[in-house]
Formats: structure tokens, C-alpha cells, sequence
């Protein structure tokens, strides 16, 4: 069940379902191309441009005008709700979330639990592909929510600045560097919790209630007197 803390970023399956008909909502499938092809939730669209890098700077985020273009592919207008899943956690779906948010677009939650916990709860499920109106989306870029690398070297060592680095065990300790990363290990004096820890144990892969959350961010000084920077 989700509590009215995380009321405003994450939706359950009891609400989608309920929602399913709405039209001015926009269900997105944050999975690969195939599995989507195979079943997906009623009126879910699959987003081409995931996951929204720059072509030009691929480690970078999508330019406004790119983003623009690709919104306006999955029929997301200024004015529609949106619900992301995927299968992994909500890694993909976290993506599209803040993707959105960073463009100014606050209607935007995920789906706790995502595409297994909808299966194992026996909701409805398709292979029909919806038929998408092109919207017209407007980017308005939230610089809050993107720190350059010339800003973390500037703050990291002010006492109210915490560099949260959410990767895993294996990429923190520097004994594994995927995609691009030449060099291995982690920021100095950033503070770790895996990204996994977020999640219930189990199958399900859902969030943790959030004062679990609240007591495990506190634990490792992430707290809300503090700006934090996610790594």
C-alpha cells in the first residue's frame, strides 16, 4: 500500500487499473521493444528514444527540442498524465520520470512493483498496440535538477552537501565499470547505498514504506536539512 508521502511519485496497480480508460492518460512501457511486443498493460506506448540520451552527447540527456519530439511521439501533451513501469525495479521508469520532471513536467508517476507485481496480481494484459495522437509538449528545463561536474567539485566539501551514490556494490568498490566508465571506484567523500536497498525483499520489487526509507537514508546522513546529489 502506498502511503500519502509517496502519494504524489508512485501509483499501485489497484489505481491503474482503475484509471486504465482515462484519456488523458499516457501509460509507458519502459521495456525492451520485444517484451513489449509480447504483453504490456492495456494502452501502454513504447518509447522509441529511451532512455532520452542526446545523440550528439550520448552522456547527456535529450536537447528540449529533442525531447519535445519525442513526447509528442508517445502522445504526451503539456496537460496528460503519465505512468511509467518497467520489469527492473523501476530503473527504466525512474528514468522517464525524471526525464519529465527535469522538462517541467510534474504529472508523472511510476508504477510500484511495475510489470511483475501486475502480472502476479493477475491484471489485464495485451499484445494490442495503441493507436497515438502526436501532443504538443513544451519543454521548461528545471536546472535544479541536473548538477554539472564543475558543481559537485565546488560543493562536495561543504557539510550540507551529500553525494548519494545509488550504483551497486560492485561498481562503488571499483570492480566492475560498465557502458563507458574507463575508470573504476567512486567520488571522494560520497556517501553509498546501493539502489536496491529501496526495494521490499522479494519478487515483488517494490518501494519501501517511506519511514523505512526515511530511517535508512538518516542511518547513512542523507537527511532533509542536507542538498543531496545522486550519483
Amino acid at each position: 500500500m502506498i502511503d500519502a508521502t509517496m502519494a504524489g511519485m508512485v501509483v499501485d496497480g489497484e489505481w491503474l487499473e482503475a484509471h486504465l480508460g482515462d484519456a488523458n492518460l499516457r501509460i509507458v512501457d519502459c521495456e525492451s521493444r520485444g517484451a513489449y511486443e509480447r504483453a504490456h498493460i492495456p494502452g501502454a506506448a513504447w518509447p522509441s528514444k529511451h532512455p532520452y540520451k542526446n545523440p550528439d552527447e550520448p552522456l547527456h540527456v535529450m536537447s528540449p527540442e529533442q525531447f519535445a519530439a519525442a513526447m509528442a511521439e508517445l502522445g504526451i501533451g503539456d496537460g496528460t498524465a503519465v505512468v511509467a513501469y518497467d520489469s527492473g525495479g523501476g530503473v527504466s521508469a525512474s528514468r522517464l520520470w525524471w526525464c519529465l520532471k527535469y522538462y517541467g513536467h510534474e504529472n508523472v508517476r511510476i508504477l510500484d512493483g511495475g510489470w511483475r507485481l501486475w502480472l502476479k496480481q493477475g491484471r489485464p494484459i495485451t499484445m494490442e498496440q495503441p493507436r497515438v495522437a502526436p501532443s504538443i509538449f513544451t519543454p521548461r528545463v528545471d536546472e535544479s535538477l541536473l548538477a554539472t561536474g564543475d558543481y559537485v567539485r565546488e560543493t562536495m566539501a561543504r557539510p550540507d552537501v551529500i553525494v548519494l551514490d545509488v550504483r551497486s556494490d560492485a561498481e562503488w568498490d571499483g570492480t566492475r565499470t560498465p557502458g563507458n566508465n574507463s575508470r573504476g571506484g567512486h567520488i571522494p567523500g560520497s556517501v553509498h547505498l546501493e539502489w536496491t536497498r529501496s526495494l521490499e525483499a522479494g519478487e515483488d520489487r517494490c518501494l519501501l514504506p517511506s519511514e523505512e526509507l526515511r530511517e535508512m537514508l538518516a542511518a547513512a546522513g542523507v537527511t532533509p536539512d542536507k542538498e543531496i546529489v545522486t550519483v
